[in-house]
């Protein structure tokens, strides 16, 4: 059973006992790309859902192939624990069920896909995206506790889906949380035009510009290193050419010239 947890403080008053719950800290690096069979790149699970989608020598692929696939997503980004996969590939894996559920995460795919694309080119999210989230959310299944800890209470809420449906639940959860608590205006593209994966700058001075700097960073700098070299061999005269020529030629009239002292 997978366990989060919020932490809460308390503040005593004489007429009453505020509760109150502060949100965890969002990690302020970039990740490196996963090691997992899904790249984990976006920094934001939605974000991580839309780049199950991506381009792998120059075709496009996707990652999500069957519903074993949804689940070991889920499970890689560490919403499901081992035993739970387990326990819902042998509950839904062959089952209509399960299929409908992989149909419905493709659907949902494209939609958040559509979101993240309007709002790197500044567009507001549409009412499509705001009605599927809100459809997800509506299926909802968590219990949620409240207990006591060593430096006060916890509320904490474990994930129990009893339906496949209910599998996308927590990439609405993540896609609300996004357009709420989110700059938007970090939501932003790989800058490798053949690349289509998406991800949060979450860097200090916001200046990320690749999915991964292992692999698209390193790419777009060698071939910027290349497109300089070819710059400036094309700019020098005849491609350093007549230099070259004129070198050999004056090396062979020196070499006529002291063949003719030597004769004299």
């Amino acid at each position: 059973m997978l366990v989060t947890s919020t932490s809460c403080k308390l503040s005593y008053n004489l007429s009453s006992v505020i509760l109150r719950v502060t949100r965890a800290m969002r990690p302020r690096v970039p990740p490196k790309a996963s090691s997992g069979k899904f790249p984990l790149v976006g920094n934001h699970r939605c974000l991580d859902f839309v780049n199950t989608e991506l381009i792998e020598q120059g075709r496009r692929v996707d990652r999500l192939q069957d519903f074993a696939d949804l689940v070991g997503w889920l499970e890689q980004v560490q919403v499901l624990s081992v035993a739970q996969a387990k326990q819902i590939l042998r509950r839904w894996g062959q089952t209509s069920k399960g299929a409908g559920a992989l149909a419905e995460a493709r659907a949902f795919r494209r939609v958040l896909r559509e979101m993240a694309e309007g709002i790197v080119h500044g567009k507001r999210p549409s009412a499509l995206v705001l009605n599927k989230i809100n459809a997800l959310l509506r299926h909802r299944t968590a219990d949620v506790a409240l207990v006591r800890t060593r430096h006060g209470f916890e509320r904490r809420v474990s994930f129990q889906p009893r339906d496949p449906i209910h599998l996308l639940v927590p990439v609405a959860e993540s896609a609300s949380d996004l357009l709420c608590h989110g700059d938007l205006s970090l939501i932003l593209k790989c800058e490798n035009p053949r690349c289509i994966l998406y991800f949060y700058d979450a860097t200090k001075n916001h200046g990320r510009r690749w999915c991964s700097m292992t692999v698209c960073g390193n790419r777009m700098k060698v071939a910027a290193h290349y497109r300089r070299r070819r710059r400036v061999r094309e700019h020098k005269p005849d491609g350093g050419r007549s230099r070259r020529s004129h070198g050999s030629q004056t090396k062979s009239s020196e070499a006529r010239s002291g063949r003719g002292r030597s004769g004299a």
